[in-house]
């Protein structure tokens, strides 16, 4: 492999998954030795984080290549993670529970598929490679710490909250794509080697999709569900 073009599950791939595994697991574990004052300051330390690395990213991008490149090139802050990110930001500074329901489930079945199946074309040391992986890191690491040290539970209608949230962010993205010839959301078109360019011609995989991703949030439901 060069050294500028980036290949999946290579060295560099597994690496930097195990990378994040243990910086996840070090984050949980020192939260959950918190009190509950100093747990949700750091939720909130941890949405300001994200809010500065959301800010330099997209001004890096514009800087970096223009803004007519970065329309071009699908570099606007429009895609669902870059979506999420903002959601995670609300959810850890305010709690609110429709923000914290979509960044349980929204993280964990959709954007947590970029780390393990990037759309990356560029290595390790660029700078593309590690902002794309900070950038999805912080999502995982946000959610999970939400749930093991915020300690935030589910209402029995969040999963379905949860999809409608997500199906609302498909039906607005997918006419901006047809504008700006665009595929942000995959509405268009599955990326190679995912779920969603097996389940046939974009946009209408995500109708075959809400049947399963109803069971699967019902089942992750059962993780993070209230105690009556």
């Amino acid at each position: 492999m060069t050294s500028d073009t980036f290949e999946m599950w290579s060295a560099t791939h597994l690496i930097t998954i195990g990378v994040i595994a243990v910086l996840s697991v070090l984050l949980i574990l020192y939260g959950t030795r918190l009190q509950q004052d100093d747990r949700v300051f750091l939720g909130r330390r941890f949405g300001l984080l994200m809010l500065v690395f959301f800010i330099y990213e997209y001004t890096w991008r514009f800087c970096a290549f223009g803004f007519e490149v970065c329309v071009e090139q699908e570099m606007l802050p429009l895609h669902f993670c870059a979506f999420m990110s903002l959601i995670c930001i609300i959810a850890l500074w305010w709690q609110k529970s429709w923000a914290c329901s979509l960044v349980y489930f929204g993280v964990l079945s959709a954007s947590i598929q970029a780390i393990f199946t990037p759309v990356l074309k560029e290595d390790f040391p660029s700078v593309a490679f590690i902002n794309f992986f900070v950038s999805h890191s912080l999502l995982l690491m946000a959610a999970l710490l939400q749930i093991g040290v915020l300690k935030w539970r589910a209402r029995r209608r969040d999963p379905l909250m949860a999809l409608l949230l997500m199906d609302a962010y498909v039906l607005a993205i997918h006419p901006v794509n047809l504008w700006l010839g665009s595929n942000y959301g995959y509405t268009t078109e599955g990326p190679a080697g995912t779920i969603l360019a097996q389940l046939g011609p974009a946009p209408w995989y995500y109708l075959w999709l809400q049947p399963a991703l109803v069971i699967l949030f019902y089942f992750m439901y059962l993780f993070v569900r209230r105690k009556s």
